[in-house]
């Protein structure tokens, strides 16, 4: 016993037995996800059982091709705990948000802030790190690892993938219609292969920060942009960047209930079939802002790029950027940046700051810009998840019962769609406000143009928060709220607009109707993008 014992806590193992055992565990104890995706799709017989044996044994395959082109004598220890580590954290996300790791969702990460990353921390967490993150990686820093010769040991590696490629086309064989549908149909569930998928984000991710452009240089666009209108009253104009708010949760748009009471009083114009750019706010920020379109659209090339709020500038509009989220993903690089997440400078905290402390000392930054137009960006905390709970003070809890943690798991639906709907009605409090703030500005034409940047799961067929690949996220990941309002004095046919609320648009067309709405004049912008074509007096 005392030798199996001794064994067990200080083993010697080929590389390539343990290629196959580290292997054999990533798919038995990481892929929760994936297989539980597979069971709902194919798990109704015996035929899909078999399949999902299949499938099996082709992600084990990839994983020992994986592990052969990694390990080797001097790598071999620390790329395996990191995959443990990294693997686990995502296997827990996967889990319990139904969500994939890929790149975006990385550089997601990557970007939170800590008031963000807290939302995402739990115990839960911890738990499953320790036991299959550093548990595992402290085992296998004990394990004495047998490398032989480099001949023998390459000759070996050759034959482990050859065997593998073998088991992968013996495996599929039997399964060929299965893997076409599968290739085809559902492609989202290949994202859920863990560590595999972990591994393939992370590269990419590196590979695109080490490749960046230099960001201190950028192309200039608009240069030659200027007011159309002369001798008419300053333009006063806030752009809101909503934070995760699906169009089919406002009232305005028809949903059941009334999630917009006080913008339902304010004349708002809102438009009910708007797509996003991305399902991220890492990319659909910066994509809203760009010239280019999402067919298009790179984020390097966007950091390395003027977008819309540079073009304003070289037009003479004064521009600020209010932030109470993350931050502007380098959208406001160029202009004025108040960072609004803490208190000083908001004064509307309490578990956290709220977005409607944004309003404030706006009138002060207005009066220190006595000629010119001016253009504001308000971004939101808005309906960031998971803790929907507090992105709304108590008296916004009208719908109940609530989801009053961030487990998502724990909560029944209806809480969980009861408290989305609350940081909602927060929102149409915040917007109105905003409205209200531009009423007081009668010496101004104003106008309010309110877009979210993407949207988000409830938690529809097992799926919660966002920021799944776009071609394959649900539609509620990218259906999202958009609105205008305008001021008495803002010359527009407001009618005509009415008419275009069910129309096809998207993020792409964010750049030029930002234009309209300031009447700037650049060979850039293009009126067949422009959601106010037409609607705008002839001058």
């Amino acid at each position: 016993m005392e030798p199996l014992l001794r064994y067990l806590l200080n083993p010697l193992i080929g590389i390539h037995r343990l290629i196959l055992l580290i292997s054999a565990v990533f798919v038995l104890f990481f892929n929760r996800s994936f297989f539980h995706n597979l069971h709902d799709l194919y798990g109704n017989d015996l035929h899909g059982f078999l399949f999902m044996a299949s499938l099996a044994l082709m992600v084990f395959g990839f994983h020992v091709l994986l592990l052969c082109v990694l390990c080797f004598r001097y790598t071999t220890k620390a790329i395996l705990s990191l995959l443990f580590v990294g693997g686990a954290a995502a296997a827990y996300f996967m889990g319990r948000f139904n969500i994939v790791v890929d790149a975006t969702m990385l550089t997601n990460v990557f970007q939170t802030n800590p008031r963000e990353a807290g939302d995402l921390l739990g115990t839960g967490l911890m738990l499953q790190l320790a036991l299959m993150g550093v548990v595992p990686s402290l085992w296998l820093w004990r394990v004495r690892i047998y490398y032989p010769r480099w001949t023998r040991e390459l000759r070996n590696r050759l034959l482990l993938m050859g065997g593998t490629i073998v088991l992968w086309l013996a495996s599929a064989l039997p399964f060929t219609a299965d893997y076409a549908s599968y290739f085809r149909e559902h492609k989202l569930l290949r994202f859920y292969a863990n560590p595999a998928t972990f591994v393939y984000s992370g590269v990419r991710m590196t590979w695109d920060h080490f490749n960046a452009f230099d960001t201190s240089v950028r192309k200039t666009i608009g240069l030659e942009a200027k007011r159309m209108a002369q001798g008419t009253r300053r333009n006063l104009v806030i752009l809101v960047v909503g934070e995760a708010a699906r169009a089919d949760h406002f009232s305005l748009n028809g949903y059941g209930r009334k999630t917009n009471p006080l913008l339902a009083a304010q004349d708002v114009i809102s438009f009910t079939n708007v797509v996003s750019c991305g399902t991220a706010t890492a990319y659909s920020v910066p994509c809203m802002f760009s010239l280019s379109d999402r067919t298009d659209f790179d984020l390097r090339d966007a950091a390395t790029t003027e977008n819309v709020l540079d073009v304003l500038k070289h037009a003479g509009v004064a521009v600020l950027w209010r932030d109470n989220n993350s931050d502007s993903k380098g959208v406001a690089k160029a202009v004025e940046f108040q960072d609004f997440q803490h208190s000083p400078p908001n004064t509307a905290c309490d578990v956290e700051c709220r977005d409607v402390g944004m309003l404030d000392g706006l009138d002060d930054w207005i009066a220190a810009h006595p000629t010119g137009d001016i253009a504001i960006v308000l971004h939101q905390m808005g309906m960031h998840g998971p803790s929907y709970f507090k992105r709304y003070p108590p008296e916004y809890a009208r719908f109940q019962p609530t989801c009053l943690t961030k487990q998502l798991e724990q909560c029944r639906p209806e809480e969980i769609v009861n408290s989305y709907d609350n940081a909602i009605l927060y929102t149409d409090f915040f917007l109105s406000e905003t409205i209200n703030f531009l009423r007081k500005h009668d010496d101004f034409a104003t106008a309010m143009f309110y877009m979210s940047d993407h949207g988000e799961s409830l938690g529809e067929n097992g799926i919660y928060l966002h920021g799944m690949p776009f071609l394959l996220a649900p539609e509620a990941q990218k259906h999202v709220a958009a609105l205008l309002w305008f001021g008495p004095h803002y010359p527009v046919d407001r009618a005509l607009l009415k008419q275009r609320i069910a129309h096809e648009y998207s993020h792409d067309e964010y750049f030029h109707t930002v234009l309209s709405l300031l009447q700037i004049a650049t060979p850039e912008y293009n009126a067949a993008k422009d959601w106010l074509a037409g609607a705008h007096p002839k001058q």
